[in-house]
């Protein structure tokens, strides 16, 4: 089976790439990305989930010292 990268479009076989299952607003998102995208897009989700979670902490604390 071929798949299709996510981020740079090529096409590769099922053993070279990797796949990722994702809950979004519209539902199930599959992500599939190459060996050579791999890297930048782990370090896009951290920066992301980073953010996020310093946005729920601050949104926590303003809670807490309401």
């Amino acid at each position: 089976m071929k798949y299709i990268c996510s981020q740079c479009g090529k096409v590769f076989q099922a053993d070279d790439i990797t796949i990722q299952y994702k809950t979004c607003e519209n539902g199930l998102e599959i992500v599939a990305i190459c060996p050579l995208c791999l890297e930048k897009y782990l370090e896009k989700t951290k920066v992301d989930t980073d953010i996020k979670e310093d946005n729920d902490e601050r949104r926590k604390m303003k809670i807490k010292w309401q």
